[in-house]
């Protein structure tokens, strides 16, 4: 035919002509037209359709130029990426940029050998890594033990580390090889091959004989199946390994200093096969992992790296067929990488015969479809495997170069799951940010919110070709397994997202780093019993495919049910339900507000910020505005610490509506109640068991009570001592039914210094109501009454209102008097001031007796005794207190004598006795504490 003649002229002009780097010779119509006679419209529409069938390159310059790609890719090692070209500029670009980067490539494998190992940067990374470390480590590196089965590549490793060494030194040195299995039997003779020998040291020694050990100096000594050395022949390693020298047979005078990077390499156990001595002399192990520990990519990589050795060895073509790749991939070997590659051999030479018989110049390797058992196969791996290699198989060109057998893959980038897409894609950015996995684990969950808005649902199968009909029908049984547990039927088009998925996430179980799914695991989205059936569903799949899925896929299946079931919303939002957030600081509310309304696209959230300088009330005020405003028939309120927890009781009480209290709250926790109460429901009986599930702290204020147990703590430096006398007094004083409901807490001081810690001593279904100690706290906001207020005539209201219990209502108030009068009577000067640890309780009674003797003396106030025991109780605390911490800076207190009352200064000149005899000071706010305590101010 013409068009033949055409493309033999065309090839026959490339060999008289041929292309170099440096200039590319083209063929033009003309130069065919001449050497065939065609005419020239004929020679034209045959190089189209040359070039239309991808054997002839056009360029379309003036005049236009035709390469056979043959000719191009043999005589320039390029293979062009397109039929046609602008410019031979362009052509010559690519050319350029192939050759640089193929030249890089070179460099770079100069550079770091290992990049040719297969697994370098999988299953031998760290491996190599440590290799890289002993070998460079001065003065001489460490010596090295590689083990693993027979055939794993330990000497391959070895080889490589020698060629790493000369290449990051720039100097050659010496690499030798010894099998000790030759010589294990013979020490002598192992001794001699080893160290060399003398003249005449032995018969048959005519001359001076130099060993391995002497050839191998300056570099490295590999030492294979050193397990075969007897005891003996270790031993003889000894002094070698410690010292650095070694001694000639029948030499002994004379001592030859060697400098040797020693690897050693064994298949069996150590502890059990070497001397213990020996062994402590190679401080780096390093186990080589078998064919069948490294991944299916890895098996695949070292199956078409053996095929290319082959190709470029007996210089033909190779064409591997699907099954042949399949075959070798998933067949078991016992002698690992070395009977694979005697496997691929034999393979090669028997498609190398039937070359001969046929005379073709390719080789076809296709084994038989009986050659392995398909039920065998898992189907996770045969997934992967249809991620690399195609089902037309794969072609090698013996005279092609090829950067790294990878190249002979197809690329995985075919599979477009826009679940696990977008989630990798998050991830790896986090990954670049420095933040803490708590913060990273919130940002995430954002994420699945936003992923429930996109389009994930709509995505198109489009690899039914690599699905086969087992896979596929398994696929439907799941399918119908969701419809029976739905109740209804699945759209033809979430069907496909379905099968695309399943397919997809078997894939990427088995390649995406461990990190993104411990990320990941714990994230879901929805109602509980929307997991649960997630969960079930995963469990469903992994039973049908006999694999392990990541946790990750509950959240898929989590946003899928959600997905159908949002046409059929179980409870309807209340557009009357209010959510207000209120936390300490000037912006720390509304910033998490904002961020979580513009999340969702709502404005369904109200901020409260309480500046450090604005009280409770004013907070609480701000609140009650908000509900007014909106007239909210029910409100979540979310605060974070201190008595904001106390608002919950007064709005549910003053505006008769419900409260769902969430207190500790965090970013995390708004995202998650905003997306129940979005996506949802608002009704509280739905939404307090799940925040519960999720550890959140929430509880429920009916018309203005709180539905759970309180806590009253009580502290002291050691938690014991005083903590357990003022729970002993409480106890004699309260009737027991006002304290069916209250838990008592002995803690020391140092427990309170840490919100978080004292927050873990009250349970789920408890509220902390305030705390009375030796010692003021630092936590903002929690109720607190020091010692001497408590048995003060305040302490047992200051208690009362603790507990919850209104004094404006009349019969609190009735129950208020009898027990303060019981409370009253039951002080006495002995009860009260055991409580004291440094004080003599008899001396400091009698001292302060005289004290308060002197100021009702000067002042002409009559002298009461129930005054006089709350002046001894509250001033020996007070004394106490100044002894316990003299580091204390009184000029920090803001009042001064000045601004006291003229008769305060009788109080300070009184005290003057006892500041002497205890070495304390009083300031002046104490002293206005003890003028208001005896003139009754603000009583």
């Amino acid at each position: 035919m013409r068009v033949d003649n055409v493309y033999k002229n065309l090839m026959e002009f490339h060999q008289k002509h041929p292309s170099t780097l440096e200039q590319l010779t083209g063929c033009t119509v003309k130069d065919i037209c001449t050497a065939t006679g065609y005419a020239r419209t004929a020679v034209s529409e045959d190089l189209t359709k040359l070039t239309n069938q991808r054997k002839v390159i056009k360029v379309k310059s003036r005049p236009v130029l035709f390469f056979s790609r043959q000719s191009l890719e043999e005589q320039c090692q390029f293979v062009p990426q397109k039929d046609m070209y602008a410019s031979l500029e362009e052509l010559k670009a690519e050319l350029t940029q192939v050759t640089e980067n193929r030249e890089r490539l070179t460099r770079e494998r100069y550079a770091n050998p290992f990049s040719k190992v297969i697994g370098y940067d999988g299953s031998l990374a760290d491996i190599i890594k440590k290799l890289k470390a002993a070998v460079l480590y001065p003065p001489n590196g460490l010596n090295i033990m590689l083990t693993g089965e027979s055939g794993v590549g330990k000497t391959l490793l070895a080889e490589h580390l020698h060629q790493f060494f000369e290449a990051k030194t720039s100097q050659k040195v010496p690499f030798i090889y010894f099998n000790c299995a030759e010589y294990f039997n013979n020490p002598e003779l192992l001794t001699s091959h080893l160290f060399g020998y003398k003249k005449g040291s032995f018969t048959g020694a005519d001359s001076d004989h130099q060993g391995l050990v002497e050839m191998a100096d300056k570099g490295f000594f590999f030492l294979d199946e050193v397990h075969r050395l007897t005891n003996e022949g270790q031993e003889k390693l000894f002094t070698l390994l410690d010292k650095g020298y070694f001694t000639r047979m029948g030499e002994a005078e004379k001592q030859r200093h060697v400098a040797i990077k020693f690897i050693f390499a064994t298949t069996e156990d150590l502890e059990k096969t070497f001397l213990k001595t020996f062994l402590r002399r190679i401080p780096v192990n390093l186990h080589v992992p078998s064919l069948n520990e490294r991944s299916i990519k890895e098996k695949i990589q070292l199956v078409l790296a053996f095929f290319l050795e082959e190709s470029q060895r007996i210089q033909k073509d190779l064409s591997i067929s699907y099954n042949t790749l399949r075959y070798l991939t998933f067949s078991v070997y016992k002698a690992n990488v070395g009977e694979l590659k005697s496997e691929i051999q034999f393979t090669c030479a028997q498609a190398y015969l039937d070359a001969i018989d046929y005379e073709a110049d390719e080789l076809i390797i296709d084994v038989p479809l009986n050659y392995f058992d398909e039920n065998s196969l898992d189907t996770k791996d045969i997934v992967i495997l249809n991620e690399y290699v195609p089902s037309k198989g794969i072609k090698i060109k013996y005279d092609q170069f090829y950067t790294h057998v990878e190249q002979l893959l197809q690329s995985s980038d075919q599979q477009n799951d826009r679940f696990y897409n977008f989630l990798l894609k998050e991830y790896a950015d986090l990954k670049k940010v420095n933040i803490s996995p708590k913060d990273a684990f919130a940002m995430m969950q954002n994420k699945v919110d936003q992923l429930y808005d996109m389009d994930i649902f709509s995505q198109v199968l489009t690899q039914e070709e690599k699905i086969d009909e087992h896979f596929y029908s398994q696929v439907t049984d799941v399918v119908a397994f969701i419809e029976e547990k739905m109740n209804s039927f699945l759209p033809e088009q979430l069907k496909d997202v379905l099968i695309a998925h399943i397919y997809s996430s078997v894939f990427y179980s088995a390649q995406i780093n461990e990190d993104f799914f411990d990320l990941t695991k714990n994230i879901f989205s929805g109602k509980i019993e929307n997991y649960q059936l997630a969960e079930q569903i995963v469990q469903y799949i992994e039973h049908s495919f006999a694999l392990k899925l990541p946790d990750t896929e509950i959240i898929f299946y989590d946003l899928f049910i959600r997905k159908l079931k949002s046409s059929d919303r179980r409870y309807e939002l209340d557009e009357k339900c209010g959510i207000i957030v209120v936390a300490h600081g000037s912006a720390t509310a509304s910033s998490m507000v904002e961020y979580t309304n513009v999340l969702f696209s709502t404005s369904i959230m109200n901020s409260v910020n309480m500046p450090i300088n604005q009280s409770v009330e004013e907070t609480l005020d701000k609140v009650r505005s908000i509900v007014s405003d909106n007239q909210y028939s029910k409100l979540i309120l979310m605060v974070d610490i201190g008595s904001l927890v106390y608002f919950g009781n007064v709005i549910s009480k003053e505006f008769q509506i419900e409260v769902l209290l969430i207190s500790n709250i965090n970013l995390l926790t708004l995202l998650e109640v905003a997306r129940e109460v979005i996506y949802e429901s608002t009704n509280f009986n739905y939404l307090l068991p799940v925040l519960k599930e999720k550890d959140h702290k929430a509880l429920l204020c009916r018309k203005g009570n709180f539905e759970d147990s309180k806590v009253l703590i009580i502290s002291c430096l050691t938690g014991l001592g005083t903590a357990l006398k003022i729970e002993r007094l409480l106890l004699n004083t309260f009737p027991q039914e006002l304290l069916t409901n209250v838990r008592m807490l002995t803690l020391e001081k140092k427990e309170l210094e840490d919100i978080n810690r004292l927050h873990s001593f009250v349970h789920d279904d408890e509220k902390l109501v305030g705390i009375i100690g030796t010692v003021q706290t630092e936590i903002p906001d929690i109720p607190f009454v020091s010692l001497d207020k408590l048995l003060s005539d305040q302490g047992i209201k200051l208690v009362f209102q603790m507990l919850g219990f209104d004094l404006a209502v009349e019969k609190n108030m009735e129950v208020f008097k009898k027990v303060s009068a019981k409370y009253v009577q039951g002080l006495s000067i002995e009860a009260i001031t055991s409580m004291l640890n440094i004080l003599n309780p008899k001396s400091i009674s009698i001292e302060l007796s005289k004290i308060y003797s002197d100021i009702c003396m000067q002042t002409k106030k009559k002298s009461d005794e129930k005054r006089l025991l709350r002046f001894i109780i509250h001033c020996a605390c007070m004394i106490e207190r100044q002894i316990k911490h003299p580091e204390y800076d009184h000029t920090s207190y803001e009042l001064s004598y000045q601004e006291l009352p003229e008769m305060a200064s009788v109080i300070k000149m009184a005290f003057r006795p006892i500041e002497v005899s205890y070495n304390v000071i009083i300031p002046p706010l104490e002293v206005k504490y003890i003028y208001e305590l005896l003139f009754e101010v603000n009583v």
